[in-house]
């Protein structure tokens, strides 16, 4: 099976040019996480519906208390999940030196790359609203006679784009390919 025969829309690794070394950390890894900033504002969101709920309550003396009061006040849940999903701080992919990893488990080692292509999937009606890209690894492995894919959803509160994850891959991969690892 073809990497590209399912998904439309691609992009080959020949046709990019990113400064990728600027974007590794001091370890000299590509890491995608979480972008934070957006959940803060989130928190923020939330937290203010709390706040709203509560001076409500406090106005009325906590007596007679409507139901809105009760569902503001709830925003405190969501407010602390989102916090802690921030600061718990996850990696969905990590490339580096050694291979392209994904939550934390190897997913292949460069020797065994073969092929890596950046794809959308098609929206399914008019109510898929976001986009779905996908990193798309053709990969082997020992002991395995045909080549393995792998699809690795890119998230849309990511904080590296598409384009330069897929900069990072061309990158190690090149650099492995060269000898320079």
């Amino acid at each position: 099976m073809s990497i590209n025969k399912k998904n439309k829309a691609s992009t080959d690794l020949r046709s990019l040019d990113t400064d990728v070394p600027s974007l590794l950390d001091a370890n000299g890894q590509f890491i995608v996480g979480e972008y934070k900033l957006m959940h803060y504002f989130m928190v923020i969101f939330f937290l203010a519906l709390f706040g709203y709920g509560l001076y409500d309550a406090i106005t009325r003396n906590f007596k007679d208390i409507d139901y809105q009061s009760y569902v503001f006040a709830l925003a405190l849940i969501p407010a602390v999940l989102i916090l802690i999903k921030v600061r718990k701080g996850t990696i969905y992919i990590r490339i580096n030196a050694k291979g392209i990893y994904e939550n934390e488990r190897l997913v292949t080692p460069w020797a065994g790359l073969l092929n890596a292509t950046l794809t959308q999937e098609e929206k399914k009606g008019i109510y898929d609203i976001g986009d779905k890209f996908i990193l798309l690894l053709q990969y082997t492995k020992p002991g395995e006679a045909k080549p393995l894919i792998r699809k690795i959803r890119l998230t849309n509160t990511q904080n590296k784009s598409e384009e330069e994850v897929l900069a990072a891959v061309k990158w190690f991969w090149g650099r492995n390919r060269n000898g320079l690892e």
